[in-house]
């Protein structure tokens, strides 16, 4: 292959011997490398083999290290520094299974860039939990440094799951529960600070449902008051909403927290998390496409009702990564974790302001990502 070199005045003869542009072949892999030297030293190097898979090196510059990139076939190339440091820096380009390594930002082969550049083939977390950056349901992992999405959909290619409209209509919620949802305590629930927060960052949401309650105005907009948030009820009788009336409009996500109510039964708390796992798998059935968010429920001020109340929630992480491993659209949600005695009522059962506007927080801190604009 012909090589070629451009140098500068004052470039000693042994130095621009070394200054050209130059390719070789290993292992099948074209290499071609260009290096420059201008205050300092640097090179770029990249090779394309018979399948078509673009592997790129790094630059130096006069500080001194050396970068190196590796292809789909492990090849690397770099160049020494002016200061003859020669510290060399992983490039991290990706690997033909699509994992994207430390640093790097190249794309790999079907998968979608994410956060600082990692990317995941087909990627979603294991277990359906929300990672920074996007949501994950079912299938495998994909991340490199800097934090990418802990998933995108399950499908191959890496096509990004949408619950909600992207054609501008607002997304619709289904808060589904007991009184909780409902709102004893504060009129709207944790409903008026979710809506509050969607409002904020100008994304358009509206609520479902066949009973109605709440305030007429929010953030300076109309309050949808939608929910199915029943006082008194339990899992089994939240389960005989669906399909209808709770679907009679399908609804683009879930927010299901029920619980409560059984804690407080004569019996039956030992089968709570087969009673919840059962009315998943029946909201699925019943709008596959929507999401499901699963929560923990909130504490209660009764000392003696705490052991049930861990042992159900320990319970739903669980259920929800045994139908995120089987394709389903499930998230978990964590209502406990942080709620604080003085976020309770009175009565000791239902929130006050500040524990709604906590469960509104949470809530939106799952789903935000997937909300319209």
């Amino acid at each position: 292959m012909r090589a070629a070199a451009q140098y500068g005045a004052g470039v000693s003869r042994e130095r621009k011997s070394s200054l050209r542009t130059w390719a070789r072949r290993n292992s099948g892999v074209a290499w071609t490398c260009t290096l420059t030297l201008g205050m300092g030293v640097s090179v770029a190097c990249s090779s394309t083999d018979s399948s078509g898979f673009l592997a790129s090196g790094g630059a130096t510059n006069s500080g001194g290290s050396a970068s190196s990139g590796a292809g789909d076939r492990g090849a690397s190339a770099g160049a020494h520094s002016s200061a003859g440091s020669g510290a060399a820096s992983g490039a991290g380009a990706p690997s033909s299974g699509g994992q994207a390594g430390s640093g790097g930002g190249t794309a790999s082969v079907a998968g979608s860039t994410g956060a600082a550049g990692s990317t995941s083939v087909g990627g979603s977390s294991s277990g359906g939990t929300f990672g920074a950056g996007g949501a994950g349901f079912g299938g495998a992992s994909g991340s490199g440094a800097g934090g990418a999405a802990s998933g995108g959909s399950g499908g191959s290619g890496g096509s990004a799951y949408h619950p909600c409209p992207t054609n501008g209509d607002p997304c619709k919620i289904l808060p589904l529960g007991d009184s909780i949802t409902w709102g004893i305590q504060y009129d709207g629930a944790y409903r008026v600070q979710l809506f509050s927060k969607a409002v904020a960052a100008h994304q358009k949401i509206t609520f479902t449902g066949s009973l109605s309650n709440g305030p007429s105005m929010v953030a300076g907009m109309p309050f949808p008051q939608k929910n199915e948030g029943h006082s008194g009820w339990t899992i089994a009788q939240d389960a005989g909403l669906v399909p209808s009336p709770a679907f009679n409009t399908l609804p683009d996500i879930v927010l299901l927290m029920i619980g409560t109510n059984d804690v407080y039964a004569a019996s039956g708390q030992s089968t709570m998390p087969d009673r919840l796992g059962a009315l998943m798998d029946k909201i699925a059935a019943a709008a596959p496409h929507a999401l499901l968010v699963v929560a923990k429920i909130t504490p209660l001020a009764n000392a003696a009702s705490a052991a049930t109340i861990k042992t159900y929630n320990d319970a739903i992480p669980g259920l929800v990564q045994a139908r995120a491993a089987a394709g389903k659209h499930v998230l978990l949600a964590d209502m406990n974790t942080g709620f604080s005695s003085n976020m309770l009522s009175n009565d000791g059962v239902h929130p006050n302001q500040s524990g709604y506007e906590f469960m509104g927080n949470a809530w939106y801190s799952v789903i935000s990502d997937l909300l319209p604009q």
